[in-house]
């Protein structure tokens, strides 16, 4: 799990295996820098941060600050209230 914050606002949020690549992806991309923001998570709780994050600071093209083009877990998805709980409560436990 990553994050990319510039000037104390977060503009992007994901997942990745391969923390460097990903980094210079993004760098070459989107001409963004990287961070983790947690590690050792299962795929399914990575998805659950990503999209609690998401919700935390919302898509660009619903006036949000992210980059991030779609949600990581949709609202119709009939695990999205529990999901996104259990990704507020990953987020909590790291003081976020």
């Amino acid at each position: 799990m990553y994050h990319s914050v510039q000037n104390g606002v977060t503009q992007y949020v994901g997942i990745t295996n391969n923390l460097a690549v990903r980094a210079a992806q993004h760098l070459a991309t989107k001409g963004i820098n990287i961070q983790p923001l947690m590690q050792g998570l299962t795929r399914t709780d990575a998805r659950a941060v990503e999209q609690a994050l998401i919700e935390i600071h919302g898509l660009g093209k619903n006036g949000g600050t992210l980059l991030n083009k779609i949600n990581s877990i949709s609202s119709k998805n009939p695990a999205y209230g529990s999901q996104l709980q259990r990704g507020y409560d990953l987020l909590k436990s790291i003081g976020y």
